[in-house]
C-alpha cells in the first residue's frame, strides 16, 4: 500500500507542476521532482497543500472503502487500481494526447524515440483486431527466419494475443537481447506457422532514399526520432554529391515525434525564418527558428503528406508549405498541433501532458484539421493491390516539368 500511494502522489504532483520541454508528440520521458511523501493514511496521503487535500478527500474515502471491505483481498491488484485511478483522471480533461502509460509501455515509446531496441526486428499494426506484420526489417532475426508483411500473429509464447492492445503486443514481442521468443503466425491462405527467434538489438531504418529517373531524389522519413535529422544529413551528403535535379520529401504515415527533431529536419531545407510558434496557457508565442547550415535549401522540392502524417510531420510541412518552400502533393494530413511534456514516475510509468499548441509560420490552427496539400492526389485501395502509387507519380511528374521548364517548385 505504501509504494502504491507514493506512486499516486506522485502523478497528481507532477500533473499540478507545469515543466518546459522541447519533446513533442511521441516523446522519450523526463524525469519528474518525486517529492518527500509520507506513509499513505486517509488524511496524509494527499498532497501537502490544503486545497488539494480538500479536492483529493472524497478519493481516498473510496479508495479507504475499498480497502476496508472489498471480500477478495487476495483479489486487489494496487497497481492496476492506481493506474485506473491515473487513467481515469487523465480521461477526464478530454485530451486524447494527455495519457498515462504503464513502465512497459513507457519503455517500448523511449525505445521508438530512441530508434534502437531489442526485438525481432518487424513494423507491426493493428487491423481489424489482428496483430499485422506491416514489413519486417532488413537484415533482422525475423526477416532472416522468412515473416513476411501481411503475416498475422496470433499468439506471442503461446499467449494469444485476442483483445491485446498493440502497445501490450509490442512489449510481449521485444525482450533481452539473446533471449528467445515463439511467434504463432497465420499466412494468406490459411498456413499456420511457428517461427521461434532470438532478439537482437534492432536500428529502425529512420530515412529510405532512391534515385529516380531525370536525377530525382526520393527519400522518405519513417518517424522523428533522436536520430532522424542525423539520419537525413548523412543522406542528404549523399544525394547532392549526385548533383539532384529535385527532391521527393515523403512524410507520408509518419507519426511525428520530436519536437526539437522536427525543427532540425526542416532547417535542412530553409535558409531562415520561423519553422513553428509554441503557444503557452499563458498566451505567449514562441517562435522556433531555422537552424543555420542547412544543406538543402534550395534544391527544388515536393512534400509527400496522408491522413498518417502528424504532429512533428505536420511542423515540417506546414513550415514548408507557409514558406512558399515545398508543394505539398497527397491527401489531408492527421491534425494534431498539440505540445506534450513526458515525465517520468518513480515506478518507471509516466504521464504525457499537453501544455502548448502549436503554429505554422502563418499561424494556420491545423488541430483536428490537419494541412490541405496543395494537389490532391487520393491514394486507393485499388491502388494498393495494383501497387500503384498515384501520389509519388504526380510528385515525380511535377518535378520533372520543373527542371525542364526552371520554374520553382512551389505554389
Amino acid at each position: 500500500m505504501e509504494r502504491v500511494g507514493r506512486v499516486l502522489a506522485s502523478v497528481l504532483f507532477v500533473v499540478a507542476v507545469a515543466v518546459t520541454s522541447f519533446y513533442f508528440g511521441y516523446t522519450l520521458p523526463r524525469p519528474a521532482g518525486r517529492p518527500v511523501l509520507p506513509t499513505p493514511t486517509p488524511a496524509a496521503s494527499e498532497p501537502a497543500d490544503q486545497a488539494a487535500r480538500e479536492r483529493f478527500a472524497v478519493f481516498w474515502e473510496a479508495w479507504n472503502i475499498v480497502e476496508r471491505e472489498f471480500y477478495n483481498r487476495q483479489g486487489v491488484d494496487y497497481d492496476k487500481m492506481t493506474y485506473g485511478a491515473i487513467k481515469g483522471m487523465l480521461a477526464s480533461l478530454d485530451d486524447p494526447h494527455t495519457a498515462f502509460a504503464t513502465p512497459s509501455q513507457a519503455r517500448v515509446s523511449e525505445d521508438d524515440m530512441r530508434g534502437t531496441f531489442y526485438g525481432v526486428g518487424i513494423q507491426v499494426e493493428m487491423k481489424d483486431g489482428k496483430l499485422v506484420v506491416v514489413a519486417p526489417v532488413d537484415d533482422t532475426p525475423a526477416q532472416r527466419a522468412g515473416v513476411r508483411p501481411g503475416d498475422v500473429i496470433v499468439a506471442v509464447d503461446g499467449r494469444p494475443l485476442t483483445g491485446v492492445t498493440l502497445t501490450d503486443a509490442v512489449t510481449l514481442i521485444r525482450g533481452p537481447r539473446g533471449s528467445h521468443v515463439q511467434l504463432t503466425i497465420e499466412r494468406a491462405g490459411g498456413q499456420a506457422l511457428s517461427f521461434d527467434l532470438v532478439r537482437a538489438e534492432i536500428r529502425m531504418v529512420t530515412v529510405k532514399t532512391e534515385m529516380l529517373d531525370g536525377r530525382i531524389a526520393y527519400i522518405k522519413l519513417n518517424s522523428f526520432s533522436a536520430t532522424a535529422s542525423g539520419d537525413l544529413q548523412r543522406v542528404l551528403r549523399t544525394v547532392l554529391r549526385d548533383r539532384v535535379a529535385g527532391i521527393i520529401f515523403d512524410l507520408r504515415n509518419n507519426p511525428g515525434g520530436l519536437l526539437q527533431a522536427a525543427v532540425d529536419v526542416a532547417s535542412q531545407f530553409l535558409r531562415d525564418g520561423v519553422v513553428l510558434y509554441e503557444e503557452r496557457r499563458d498566451g505567449r508565442f514562441d517562435p522556433f527558428y531555422v537552424k543555420p547550415g542547412g544543406l538543402a535549401p534550395d534544391v527544388p522540392m515536393v512534400v509527400l503528406v496522408n491522413k498518417g502524417s502528424a504532429s512533428a510531420s505536420e511542423i515540417v510541412a506546414g513550415a514548408l508549405q507557409d514558406r512558399g518552400r515545398a508543394l505539398l502533393i497527397g491527401e489531408q494530413t492527421y491534425g494534431k498541433s498539440s505540445v506534450q511534456n513526458v515525465h517520468r514516475l518513480s515506478d518507471s510509468s509516466s504521464v504525457r501532458v499537453t501544455f502548448a499548441q502549436w503554429w505554422t509560420p502563418n499561424r494556420q490552427d491545423l488541430n483536428r484539421k490537419g494541412l490541405a496539400p496543395d494537389l490532391v492526389v487520393p491514394l486507393t485501395d485499388e491502388d494498393r493491390t495494383a501497387d500503384r502509387d498515384p501520389q509519388l507519380q504526380a510528385a515525380t511528374l511535377h518535378l520533372q516539368q520543373v527542371t525542364t521548364t526552371g520554374a520553382a517548385a512551389t505554389r
